[in-house]
This record gives C-alpha cells, structure tokens and sequence, in this order.
C-alpha cells in the first residue's frame, strides 16, 4: 500500500497542475461554476483511471518482498562477504574462498568455492517457515560425476536443510535435491537427476521455496523441478547456515563443497512465487551498492 500512496500523490500533483481550467474575462458565474464543475469532473475520472493503470503496473513490477540476506559478493574486503539487504547478515569467508572477476559472474562478481569442504561463506541467521532460497551457481563438474556436493547446508545435529548434489555419503549420490527434514524427522527431497540439470561451466539459477502449512518446492531456471506437502511442525535449523561446505556438526555429509561459482545469493522470509522467481531471474541486480538498506525491493530494480 505504501507504493500506491506514493503513486498517488503523484498523481494529484500532475493533475492539480494541469487540469486548471483559467476563468476568461467575460465569463459569467455561471460560466466559472461550469468549468469548476467539469474541472472536477474530470480530475475525478482521471485520477480513477491513472490509479487503475498504475495499479496494473505495480502488479506486473514483481513481488513486494525484501531478502533478509542477499550476497551479491561486491567488495574488496577478503574475509567478509557484505549483506546487501541492510540487515546486517555479513558473511564470512572461510578457508581461501574467493572472489571472482565480473566477466565469470551472471551479474558482476561471484565467489570461488573449491571442491574441499573446509571452503564456505558462512553467516549468522535463523531460517524461517515460511522461506526462500535462491541463488546462481556456475557448478565445476558434471551431473554424471562421481562424488557428493553441498553447495547450501543449514543442517544442524539433528536435522537438514540443505541443496546439493546427494544426501550424504554414497546416499542419493546422482540426485540434485532440495533436502529437508520436518520436526518429527520425516525426510522429503525434492530432486532431479543430476545428470539432467547439471553441465560444467554453465550457470543456472536455483531456488527452493517451502511453507510448512502448505507446500515446498524446488525450481531450476525458473522451472518447477518438484514438489512436496504435508509437513510436521517447522524445526529449529542452525544459526549459522554455510554457503558451500558442511555444517559444523558434519551431520549427512558431503565428499566435496559446491565446487564452483556462487552468485547473487539471497534469502527471503517468504515463499515466493513461481513468478517471483522467474521475474527476479531478468533483473539485474548488483548495480545497487551494498551500503545501507536497499532503495527499492531486490527484484524490483531493473524495472524502477
């Protein structure tokens, strides 16, 4: 609502300064009455059908959903990956991983992550239900390829939340999935074969989305890869979620890191839309500087 006030506003200025209709000389009382009349008329209807457009726009402009973290890995300074979002969720860079020229980023620069699973970003945050995570990722190896990968884990001792290549050791190891478990520790995976999403040295956009009072869902450019329902309760995940690596309780894990590029990472406190997604996927968004809070929403830039 806060868009359509200010929309609005604009709107009453434009039209105060172009619908005053100048009385003539020779006009009567009655003359004056009748443009004042018609003047409000017609302030009236325009001002409705402006609303109306601009309405329609907002609509067609994206979500209204700000990301509780965002990594859009800008930044010179070596051992900390600064929050985009304002909120303070710096990240640290662990184990020599590093940043990356523009030209190998979708968006301007990226972070290097080997295959060793002592190489991550890790940051302080407590994943929520409902919940968004998306990123790109310009994976090192083949979806055939032999080996387990992590490129997100918030898992903590007891149960997981995780994206990657494999459930754990030799488990699902020829599965990309969208891992989570529920708090009576039911185990969903939302996957697709590795083999037929994952191509070295090609970037794709990933993204998991859940409601636990609802569904879950697991997207790779923009399209539904799978599905899931019926949850328990929304468990309590690690406080200190990692970006490529294994949770530092090395619950379920993993041969390798995410071995590759990682960019424009974000996390949202919403489970966005099929569309949200698809929409935030043509937006450019690192020409907005990492200082302070964002202007305008995250997937709303290109198009304000």
């Amino acid at each position: 609502m806060e868009h359509v006030e200010k929309y609005r506003e604009i709107v009453l200025k434009v039209l105060r300064e172009h619908t005053e209709i100048p009385p003539a000389y020779s006009d009567t009382k009655e003359d004056v009455m009748f443009k004042r009349t018609i003047r409000l008329v017609y302030s009236s209807l325009t001002l409705n059908l402006i609303l109306i457009v601009g309405l329609i726009m907002f609509s067609h402009t994206g979500h209204t959903a700000e990301p509780e973290v965002w990594f859009s890995f800008t930044g010179n300074k070596v051992k900390v990956a600064e929050d985009a979002s304002g909120n303070g969720n710096n990240g640290r860079i662990v184990g020599g991983a590093k940043r990356v020229p523009s030209k190998k980023g979708p968006y301007g620069m990226g972070i290097e992550l080997s295959d060793s699973v002592k190489q991550y970003i890790e940051f302080d945050y407590l994943m929520t239900d409902p919940g968004t995570v998306l990123f790109w990722f310009k994976p090192y190896w083949n979806g055939e390829d032999a080996g387990t990968f992590r490129l997100f884990d918030a898992n903590n001792a007891d149960v997981f939340l995780s994206i990657g290549k494999g459930a754990t050791i030799r488990e699902r190891e020829y599965e990309f999935h969208f891992a989570v478990e529920d708090a009576r520790e039911s185990d969903y995976y939302l996957a697709a074969q590795a083999a037929d999403v994952i191509k070295k040295d090609t970037w794709m956009h990933i993204a998991a989305t859940w409601d636990f009072g609802g569904d879950a869902f697991f997207y790779i450019n923009g399209e539904e890869i799978d599905t899931r329902n019926e949850f328990a309760g929304f468990p309590e995940f690690h406080e200190s979620p990692r970006i490529g690596g294994n949770n530092i309780f090395k619950y379920r894990p993993t041969t390798s890191g995410a071995h590759g590029v990682i960019d424009e990472f974000a996390i949202y406190s919403e489970a966005l839309s099929q569309k949200d997604i698809q929409r935030d996927m043509e937006f450019l968004v690192s020409d907005v500087k990492p200082e302070g809070k964002l202007a305008v929403t995250w997937g709303r830039i290109k198009s304000e």
